[in-house]
Order: structure tokens, then C-alpha cells, then sequence
């Protein structure tokens, strides 16, 4: 069984009075996979001994295994072993994340320049997700005043309709693996491809957001809907059998986008479910 946790359910385990029953009982069911936004969201935590904490925690956790790459890194990856037709593919090998490693292994070297740069970084792309996903806003909001009956009521229907435009799916996930690889992507490599769930699951996120930002009429606002970092991690839905959140609103988006996973059967949990299942057998 491994697990995978988003950092808000990291924050609850830490001041869960039943910290170290629950993590036995885990460890003695399964494993943990950090990932590199575990880290890098850890690394924002103002209070510098709350920080060394989680990271404390997130190293026991690890039982020294390197954090999983971030989500857009490791599509690139599975881009690279398709053109490389490589049998296997690391997905904790990202060099540019060895001071992420560094972190987790040496908390107290993660200064405060280190600290700011992760927190403009986390910042720009949560900027320009926005700009993306609620960019054309007005744009929509007028089209469905217009045609009313063509605003799509559900989420899963404007995910459906994204699908549907196979054209331009193809298009830019060919645009993204030739500018990586240098390589052409043929219609039968592209179909080979996307048998891996990584892809539909990433850039379906992006299309989720769009509904939940830019086409719904109501509660439309980015504090009350899943960003950037927490619906990235819909790829790691491909590498744990449970993934752990405390965060209402990514509970919602990753547990629709994680139809999506047809590589295994994930379960994605709000925190109080995992703890209160794994203490009946503790």
C-alpha cells in the first residue's frame, strides 16, 4: 500500500494527538511517498520550528526514499522514455530538486534566500493558473448569457467536452512532447502515449479549473477552488494507492480527475477517512 499525502493532511498528521500510533500502523501496511511539493509547500511555513517539523516528519516518512518530481517534470519524463522507447521510467530523479533532498535530509539548510525563491516560484505559477483558468471569464459568462442552455451544468460534462476535441488534445500534447524529445509524435506513438494516465489526468486539471474559475455562475472565487499545486498532483494519483488530503476543494477536483487514472484503482481520502480507518486496526 503506498501512500501519498498533500501537504495540508502532512499538517494535520503533525498535530494529530495520535501521531505515532498512526504512523506505525501505516508503516506497518505500507510505505510513503513525499513529493517535491510536499517540500517545496513545507519550505513556505512561516514559523521556522513548525517548518523543521514537517520536514522531520517528512523524513521519517520517507524512510530515505528521494521525493517524487513535480508533476509537469515527470510528464516530461514519460516523454522522454516514450522517445528513448525505454522500458522503465524514475520518477524521483530530478536534479534541479536536489536541494529539495538537501532539505529534507538537512533542514537547517534551507535558508532563508532558499525559502524566498520557492515562495516567488510557488507564486508566479499560481499567477499564471489564474490568468489561464479565469482568464476568459468575462468571455464565457457573456457567451452563456446569450445560450444559456449550452453552459455546461456539471464539471464532468465540461471535462467530457474538452475530450471530445480530440484534434486539439493531440495537438497540444504533440506540441509539449516534440519541444521536449525534438521528435515527432506519429499518430500510433501518440496513441501509445496516452495510454499513460499522466497526460489526460495534467491538462485535464487545467480544464476542470476552467469550469470551477471561469464557467460556473457561483462560487467561481481562487480561495474557494483547487490551484495549481493542488491539482497538479492528479499525476500522482498514477503512483500511490492512496492519496491523503485535508483540502476540501482539491478533495473535490482530484477525486473527480481521478476516473481519469486507469493505471490503478487510487483512492483519494479527506484525512479524517484515512485516520479513522487506520486507528480501528491500530
Amino acid at each position: 500500500m503506498i501512500y501519498c499525502f498533500d501537504t495540508s493532511a502532512i499538517n494535520r498528521l503533525l498535530d494529530d494527538p495520535e501521531l505515532d500510533p498512526i504512523i506505525e500502523a501505516t508503516l506497518s501496511v505500507g510505505s510513503f511517498r513525499v513529493t517535491a511539493y510536499n517540500i517545496l509547500e513545507a519550505a513556505k511555513t512561516k514559523d521556522a520550528i513548525r517548518r523543521s517539523r514537517l520536514i522531520d516528519l517528512m523524513r521519517l516518512l520517507s524512510d530515505g526514499k528521494r521525493p517524487l518530481d513535480r508533476p509537469n517534470t515527470i510528464l516530461l519524463t514519460y516523454a522522454e522514455a516514450h522517445a528513448a522507447r525505454a522500458a522503465a521510467v524514475r520518477v524521483n530523479a530530478d536534479g534541479n530538486l536536489e536541494g529539495l533532498w538537501i532539505a529534507l535530509n538537512q533542514p537547517d539548510l534551507l535558508d532563508r534566500e532558499a525559502r524566498e525563491e520557492v515562495l516567488a516560484w510557488a507564486a508566479e505559477w499560481e499567477d499564471d493558473f489564474s490568468e489561464a483558468v479565469a482568464g476568459d471569464r468575462e468571455q464565457f459568462q457573456s457567451l452563456f448569457r446569450k445560450a444559456r442552455l449550452d453552459r455546461p451544468k456539471a464539471t464532468a460534462s465540461t471535462l467530457r467536452a474538452y475530450l471530445s476535441k480530440k484534434d486539439e488534445c493531440r495537438s497540444l500534447i504533440s506540441d509539449v512532447y516534440k519541444r521536449h524529445t525534438r521528435k515527432p509524435l506519429t499518430d500510433s506513438e501518440y496513441r501509445v502515449l496516452v495510454r499513460e494516465p499522466v497526460w489526460p489526468l495534467y491538462f485535464l486539471g487545467y480544464a476542470y479549473a476552467v469550469h470551477q474559475r471561469g464557467i460556473q455562475e457561483q462560487n467561481f472565487s481562487a480561495r474557494r477552488n483547487a490551484g495549481a499545486i493542488d491539482l497538479g498532483q492528479a499525476v500522482y494519483l498514477t503512483l500511490c494507492d492512496r492519496f491523503v488530503t485535508d483540502d476540501r476543494a482539491q478533495y473535490r477536483g482530484l477525486r473527480l480527475l481521478n476516473v481519469l487514472n486507469s493505471k490503478r484503482r487510487t483512492h483519494v481520502m479527506r484525512y479524517d477517512t484515512f485516520r479513522s480507518r487506520l486507528l480501528v486496526f491500530a
